[in-house]
C-alpha cells in the first residue's frame, strides 16, 4: 500500500519510531529497539482516527521526527530477508526446510574448517597474514559455496561475480558486520564493503589462488578466508533471516555462536510490515497505554494483525 510514513527518533538510546495511516483510517506505531542482531520490533499500538500522528509522537513517545517519506510499505523483495520480518518467516521468505538443512550443513561445514585452522594460527595482525595449502583449500570452498549462494538468484548470465553484483539492487550488504567471539584479538569483518564502487580483494584472491597457484599462493591467507566464510554467513541470514541461524538449537546455530559475533549497523534498509487493528467486540478496546511523561493513548484495538507482505 502507498501512505506517508514517518519515521523518528529518541533523543536518547538507540529507539526509533515508524508510524502511518493504513488503508483503514488506523494510526499504526511501530517501535523498533535495536535487539541482538538488528533492529528489530519491540512493540505495536494501532489506534483509531481520532488521533494525529505528529502529536502522539511529539506528546507521548516524545521523539524526534526525522522524516516523512510517502512510500509504499508491505512489500518484500522474493527471497531476501531484510530487518523487522520477525513473522511467518519461513513463509513469508518461502522456505524449503530440506534446502535449509542443506544450506546449514554446508556452513557448519565451513566453519568446522575454520575452528580447525584457528587452533593453529591465532587471528592477530601477523596471523591474518599467514597462508597455507589448508587455508587455500578452504578459501576455494567457501568461495565456491558463495557463488552457488548467488547463483540461486539467477542474476544476469549468473557466470561471474559481476552478475552476482546485482543483489545490491535488492539489498545492502554492507552494513553486516561480523566479529569473531571468544578472542582475546578483535577482528571484526565487513566483507561486502564498498562493493558498489571496488572489487572484493578477497574474491579477487579466491580467483588468482585458483587459477595461479605458483604465483599467488600466499594470496590464500587467514584474513581473506575469513571475509569469505562470514560473506557466506551473511548470505544465509539475507536468504534465511538470522533468526533461523541463531535461535535455533542445531549444531549450525551452536558453531555460529560459539565464533562469531553478527551485527547489521546503521541499518536504514528494512520492510516495514502493514498492521491493521480490530475489536474482539464492538467497542472492545485495550486498556489505555499511559506513557512515562503521563500521556495516555486511548482506544487502542485490543486485537492486530500483521498482513502479509507482497512480493515485488
Amino acid at each position: 500500500m502507498l501512505t506517508e510514513v514517518t519515521f523518528a527518533k529518541a533523543k536518547h538510546g538507540k529507539e526509533s519510531l515508524i508510524a502511518y495511516k493504513n488503508d483503514k483510517d488506523q494510526r499504526v506505531f511501530i517501535d523498533v529497539k535495536h535487539i541482538d542482531f538488528a533492529p528489530g520490533i519491540h512493540s505495536v499500538i494501532v489506534v483509531d482516527s481520532r488521533y494525529d500522528i505528529d502529536l502522539v509522537i511529539k506528546n507521548a513517545y516524545q521523539y524526534q521526527i526525522e522524516d516523512k517519506k510517502r512510500m509504499e510499505i508491505g512489500i518484500k523483495k522474493k527471497h531476501i530477508w531484510k530487518p523487522l520480518l520477525q513473522e511467518n518467516i519461513e513463509k513469508e521468505l518461502e522456505i524449503d526446510v530440506y534446502e535449509l538443512c542443506r544450506a546449514k550443513r554446508n556452513l557448519s561445514i565451513l566453519i568446522q574448517k575454520l575452528q580447525d585452522v584457528l587452533m593453529y594460527i591465532e587471528p592477530s595482525e601477523n596471523g591474518l597474514k599467514a597462508y597455507s595449502h589448508k587455508l587455500r583449500e578452504l578459501l576455494i570452498l567457501a568461495c565456491t559455496d558463495l557463488e552457488c549462494a548467488f547463483k540461486d538468484y539467477k542474476f544476469g548470465k549468473n557466470e561471474r561475480l559481476s552478475d552476482y553484483k546485482q543483489i545490491l539492487k535488492l539489498v545492502d550488504l554492507s552494513k553486516y558486520k561480523i566479529a569473531l567471539a571468544s578472542y582475546s584479538v578483535k577482528y571484526e569483518s565487513c566483507p561486502f564493503k564498498n562493493w558498489k564502487t571496488s572489487k572484493l580483494d578477497w574474491y579477487d584472491a579466491y580467483n588468482k589462488t585458483k587459477h595461479n597457484r605458483n604465483d599467488a599462493f600466499n594470496l590464500a591467507t587467514l584474513e581473506n578466508c575469513l571475509n569469505a566464510v562470514c560473506a557466506n554467513i551473511i548470505m544465509f541470514c539475507v536468504r534465511y533471516s538470522p533468526y533461523l541461524l541463531y535461535n535455533e538449537n542445531d549444531v549450525c546455530t551452536n558453531l555460529v555462536r560459539n565464533t562469531f559475533d553478527v551485527r547489521i549497523e546503521d541499518e536504514a534498509d528494512f520492510y516495514i510490515p502493514v498492521f491493521e487493528g480490530y475489536e474482539t467486540y464492538k467497542g472492545t478496546y485495550c486498556r489505555p497505554v499511559t506513557f512515562p511523561n503521563g500521556q495516555i493513548l486511548e482506544e487502542i484495538f485490543d486485537r492486530k494483525v500483521q498482513l502479509p507482505l507482497t512480493e515485488k
